[in-house]
């Protein structure tokens, strides 16, 4: 008895890159910080602050030690 394959069989699921997980971590300290403001007796400012404070270190990391790597020859898409 033979297997037949379809295309379907050989759909591989999607890979996540490093960079995908950065750019979705990237809300997550802001939202932790408004949680905070609402379960904590800190103020919204300060928390929202914190927070925003830690989406931007994530991003100025994402954006020059973790950037993804450029063409050197070629067209850009």
């Amino acid at each position: 008895m033979s297997v037949r394959t379809t295309p379907s069989d050989r759909i591989a699921l999607p890979t996540v890159s490093r960079y995908d997980l950065l750019l979705a971590l990237m809300p997550i300290p802001i939202l932790c910080g408004a949680l905070a403001a609402m379960l904590t007796p800190a103020s919204k400012t300060v928390a929202l602050g914190a927070g925003g404070l830690l989406s931007a270190l994530l991003f100025g990391y994402a954006i020059s030690i973790a950037a993804p790597p450029t063409r050197l020859n070629g067209p850009s898409a």
